[in-house]
């Protein structure tokens, strides 16, 4: 079983929380448990330090789990 896993939606809310406080990445990432470097990458890939959005963040980080989903192999076929 892997240690890791996903942020959640509290998580960005926290995240966001840390932003608009201006704390650092490594005082966010004690407070939700996880590496200032997970923080680091959340925040940059759903806007910045400027732009981030806890629900538009949750928001793209569903639709990057729907994408990465393999298609089924008869979801293709055209059945008649």
């Amino acid at each position: 079983m892997s240690p890791y896993t996903h942020l959640t939606l509290k998580d960005r809310e926290c995240i966001l929380l840390g932003v608009t406080l201006h704390h650092t990445y490594q005082v966010i990432a004690d407070q939700i448990g996880c590496s200032k470097a997970t923080v680091s990458r959340e925040i940059k890939r759903n806007g910045g330090r400027g732009a981030y959005s806890a629900v538009k963040a949750q928001q793209n980080y569903q639709q990057r789990r729907l994408k990465s989903r393999r298609l089924r192999v008869l979801e293709n076929l055209k059945l008649r």
